[in-house]
């Protein structure tokens, strides 16, 4: 296959390379690029797509991901959450790479597994599993609140590893290597409530148990405190920036001298803290994930927030600007910042959760490019190394693709006007909810 006419998105550098090109695609490789024209002498009888000038970008990787979960209204949830479909939308929305931070195990492992082996269709997939938590702290909080009573007692124990103390930790940690997991997720968080969570030898005892293993840890945080904690304890990684208050420069020192990266997430708190009041409040990219029972569901009167409900939308509305500047001060400090949709959560749509993320970082501060560069880029690195296979336009690199009409260098939201996604080398069938 030859993609032709394209301008190329060259994800190291967050900018696009000069001219239009002509890119070559085997055996789920790209083979060359060349200027555009060049590529004929060599490809003879190939399948040739014409980008008619618009822009190719490596598939997007979002790393924090809930595959098996729903935006719709956790009060009127009546199943288990369809992951394929799910895994339709990530590809849909040009989402070619996951990193699972929290579902049922051993579901999650099942099915990246036969993600990998090519039973089943889906981006590229990696997989934390059960969250560890204290006891009765988050999320394991949040679902004995919503769960109806007849999912509660068979999601909980997949969902979580409740542990109290180091060595509990640590045997916890033990019994979930034997399901391979890509990385291990740990909560600390005691959100607006005072809810439990874990102390800060527990979280050193999981890292340090995971990494006896060979396996990476990130720790979803809510304050300053406990992003410190959970530096301290040795995680490679922070999911949130954190979304409670602002960090000190102190902490942001402390964060960069460790080089521990961090998922940012802004969109999911703002998609908390705003409901939605029309249809033209979403994305189109959303609108064309969305099924349509979900959209109205959304749309309709929440019920009246209960304690516990009305004390974590204050804490959200409250550091709504103060997660913007940690945002500017990690950037600036040169922390990697990773991109994650934190999807799907209430209200955050598969595969166009990244799309939100990414306008959302754009009008915090950072670049269409550099928002662009870490939701490609550093993201593969985070997950495969320096070395990483994907995230990249260039020879040898995987054939995952995403060719968009416009510049999403220039303005982020023509990332969204998607004509192809490649997967391997494959080029996917796209239909939107509304066909």
């Amino acid at each position: 296959m030859v993609i032709r006419n394209v301008r190329i998105f060259d994800a190291p550098t967050g900018a696009l390379l000069d001219g239009l090109r002509d890119v070559v695609v085997g055996d789920g490789r790209i083979v060359s690029i060349a200027a555009a024209g060049v590529a004929g002498r060599e490809v003879g009888q190939a399948r040739t797509i014409d980008g008619h000038g618009g822009t190719l970008v490596p598939g997007l990787v979002d790393v924090h991901t809930h595959t098996a979960s729903t935006p719709g209204p956790p009060w009127k949830l009546k199943g288990l959450p369809d992951v394929e479909d799910n895994l339709a939308a990530y590809l849909y929305a040009g989402t070619t790479t996951v990193l699972d931070l929290g579902s049922l195990t051993p579901a999650v492992f099942r099915e990246r597994d036969r993600v990998r082996s090519g039973e089943h269709l889906g981006p590229h997939f990696y997989a934390a599993g059960p969250v560890f938590t204290a006891p009765g702290g988050h999320p394991a909080e949040v679902l004995r609140a919503w769960l109806p009573w007849y999912l509660r007692w068979y999601v909980l124990p997949r969902a979580t590893r409740e542990v109290s103390t180091a060595d509990e930790a640590r045997r916890a940690v033990d019994a979930l290597v034997a399901e391979h997991p890509d990385i291990i997720k740990i909560t600390i968080d005691a959100e607006a409530t005072g809810i439990p969570r874990l102390a800060p030898e527990t979280i050193a005892a999981i890292a340090s148990a995971a990494h006896k293993a060979g396996v990476r840890s990130i720790a979803h945080i809510g304050s300053t405190a406990e992003a410190m904690d959970a530096v301290r304890g040795g995680v490679d990684a922070l999911a949130h920036s954190p979304w409670r208050d602002e960090l000190s420069d102190d902490a942001v020192a402390t964060i960069a001298a460790a080089h521990v990266p961090v998922v940012v997430t802004l969109a999911v708190w703002d998609l908390a803290e705003k409901p939605r009041g029309s249809e033209a409040d979403f994305l189109p990219i959303e609108r064309e994930v969305a099924r349509a029972e979900v959209v109205s569901a959304l749309l309709e009167p929440a019920p009246a927030p209960n304690a516990y409900t009305a004390a974590f939308l204050r804490a959200v509305n409250a550091a709504h600007d103060a997660r913007r500047r940690n945002l500017v001060k990690l950037h600036a400090a040169g922390v990697r910042v990773l991109v994650g949709s934190d999807s799907c959560n209430f209200n955050d749509f598969p595969g166009a959760g990244i799309h939100v993320e990414l306008a959302k970082l754009v009008e915090a501060g950072l670049t269409p490019g550099e928002a662009l560069r870490a939701a490609t880029w550093e993201n593969a690195r985070f997950l495969a190394g320096d070395d990483a296979d994907f995230g990249q336009i260039a020879v040898g690199k995987r054939a995952d693709l995403v060719l968009v009409a416009g510049d999403p260098t220039a303005r982020i939201a023509d990332l969204q006007k998607i004509t192809q996604v490649i997967l391997d080398g494959a080029v996917l069938v796209r239909r939107p909810r509304s066909s």
